[in-house]
């Protein structure tokens, strides 16, 4: 278990070194870098490498470097592959084969071809097979031996799927010559593994356990974690077919450990899957239950809708009537509910938008409001301020009136009483001296009202 848990560590790290590494070199340099990256560390850590090919892509396109974008998009397929996204594999390929066929590239074409082929195994084994022969085609014309000891490996998947076991075997043994030829150790337990796989099928169990033992022996060594992966499973499939389902049981449990801890999605469903039917077999039913839920629980991520509809469809050929009608009911009550569910979505958005629209309505007319009223205020201000003005203006007037009045009438008045006064003493005899000091008083009693008056009238000018 340490070994495993180093080698995990190792991969991923190897990936996250380059993801944290990359940006200090220039986009051409980053693209090559990405595609030096070998396959076994790519789909140890498939989450940082996705994203990493399509930070790069982008950097492909710029450069307008045609192959190279191809290359990326190849990878892509290749991670999503591995990752259960199917359709995504399938866009990929189809935009690297448009490329390399525009370009003339038939080694790089016939690749794709093979893959492109080996990704439709499970849904479509006619149309896998005839793009499986174009690309190898393709590159026996060129004789690109280095690309062919990896299809004819696939190619042999696939006519083992399709039920042509000699056949496989013969691409397997082709494939493990050419990887053998040219050291290939990576390919070379893969290759070893579809072998011990094809004999299983045919009950040749002592052939089938040599090339398992060999093939796990190269993969320990490298530190090659899907391919341990891989491995665990194989020896599972082998003790389940013999029936030796104890045995079983265990490789299964320890394949779906390290699916899960390096999200191999496929491995993991197909792992738990099968450690069901063990426990099942063993008369553990609680621990089937366990890893039939897990094993859902994977189908269910693994799968988009329209696959989950493909696959509802083959499954149903084998399904009693009772159960398929139990399932088109379940269908139609899961319809049901989720139409419940968006009406009442829709009727919460209506609700939303009318409250919103009332809210924005009724802002405006508040906001209407209280500028009529605003301006109201102002204009009843302004008659104010209009009245106050007129009422000061007719005041000063009224002002202006009597000081006019004062100034005319009783100070001419008070003018002619101080003139009569001084004739009349001027006309009196000296000796009546008291009838004189009378009239003086009653002048200097005038020209007093005189001054007086006159501090009035300056007093109601001012107030103006």
């Amino acid at each position: 278990m340490l070994l495993a848990t180093s080698m995990v560590a190792n991969a991923q790290n190897y990936v996250d070194s380059i993801a944290s590494s990359i940006q200090n070199y220039s986009p051409k340099k980053q693209v090559e870098i990405l595609l030096a990256i070998p396959y076994d560390k790519v789909v140890a850590n498939t989450p940082v490498a996705e994203q990493l090919y399509l930070n790069t892509l982008k950097h492909a396109v710029a450069l307008n470097n045609k192959i190279a974008e191809a290359d990326i998009y190849n990878q892509l397929a290749m991670i999503n592959g591995f990752l259960g996204n199917y359709d995504k594999r399938l866009d990929y390929n189809l935009k690297a084969i448009k490329i390399y066929e525009a370009t003339s590239n038939k080694s790089k074409a016939g690749i794709t071809y093979a893959e492109l082929g080996f990704a439709m195994k499970r849904r479509d084994i006619y149309r896998a097979i005839v793009y499986m022969q174009k690309g190898v085609h393709l590159l026996k014309e060129i004789n690109d031996e280095v690309a062919l000891n990896s299809v004819y490996d696939n190619y042999g998947i696939v006519q083992e799927i399709a039920g042509n076991v000699d056949s496989a075997i013969y691409y397997y043994n082709k494939a493990l010559d050419l990887k053998r030829n040219q050291n290939d150790s990576i390919g070379i337990p893969f290759a070893l593994g579809h072998l011990s796989g094809a004999y299983l099928v045919k009950k040749d169990y002592k052939k089938s356990k040599e090339y398992l033992d060999e093939s796990y022996a190269i993969r320990k060594k490298r530190n090659d974690t899907y391919g341990i992966a891989e491995c665990l499973v194989l020896y599972a499939d082998f003790y389940y077919a013999q029936e030796n389902y104890k045995e079983a049981v265990e490789w299964f449990i320890e394949c779906y450990d390290k699916a899960i801890d390096n999200k191999y999605i496929h491995l993991g469903q197909y792992a738990a899957e099968y450690a069901a039917i063990c426990y099942s077999k063993l008369n553990n039913y609680e621990m089937a239950l366990v890893y039939q839920k897990n094993q859902r629980s994977l189908k269910d991520s693994l799968l988009n809708e329209s696959t989950n509809k493909t696959i509802a469809e083959i499954e149903t050929q084998f399904e009693t009537e009772k159960k398929e009608t139990q399932i088109i009911e379940q269908d139609v009550l899961i319809a049901k509910k989720e139409l419940e569910i968006k009406q009442r979505s829709y009727f919460m958005y209506a609700l939303i938008v009318i409250g919103l629209l009332l809210f924005v309505i009724g802002f405006f007319i508040i906001k209407q409001v209280k500028f009529k009223q605003q301006k109201l205020i102002a204009a009843n201000r302004l008659k104010d301020e209009i009245a106050k003005a007129k009422t000061k203006e007719k005041l000063n007037q009224e002002r202006l009136r009597i000081s006019h009045d004062l100034h005319d009438n009783i100070g001419a008045q008070l003018t002619f009483i101080i003139s009569s006064i001084d004739n009349m003493s001027y006309f009196l005899k000296d000796t009546n001296n008291e009838l004189k000091t009378k009239l003086q008083e009653l002048n200097e009693f005038s020209r007093s009202a005189i001054a007086e008056l006159r501090v009035t009238i300056n007093k109601l000018n001012k107030s103006k």
